[in-house]
């Protein structure tokens, strides 16, 4: 199988060594140490069913964790909003509410968080 099939976290084979896949394209040895890039290409051979990431391996953040970051965001250019003039105003903050709406839809939090 090639390397993009194997899920993050799933330990394979390659070229002889054990490893765990931590990212799109990186695997490190099963004791979370020396990270190493594994082409896309590469033909490995899963072994045993997905696990916990390694330890230092990136993670993906989940829904709440996204609305808050976007959150936090859209407060910040509002209050750099504030400082332009209202025709200024409108304008750009139609264009960056668009702008923030395609961004949720497009990551999967269609709507902001609950109050």
């Amino acid at each position: 199988m090639k390397f993009t099939q194997i899920s993050i976290g799933q330990p394979f084979r390659y070229q002889g060594e054990t490893l765990v896949k931590v990212g799109p394209m990186t695997a490190c040895n099963e004791g979370g140490g020396n990270t190493r890039l594994i082409p896309r290409s590469a033909v490995v051979t899963a072994i045993g069913a997905t696990k916990d990431p390694a330890p230092g391996a990136p993670t993906h953040p989940d829904a709440r964790q996204i609305d808050v970051a976007l959150a936090r965001f859209e407060a910040r250019w509002r209050t750099a909003l504030a400082g332009l003039d209202a025709a200024a105003q409108g304008q750009l903050g139609q264009e960056l509410d668009r702008a923030q709406q395609e961004l949720r839809i497009g990551l999967g939090v269609d709507a902001p968080p609950a109050a």
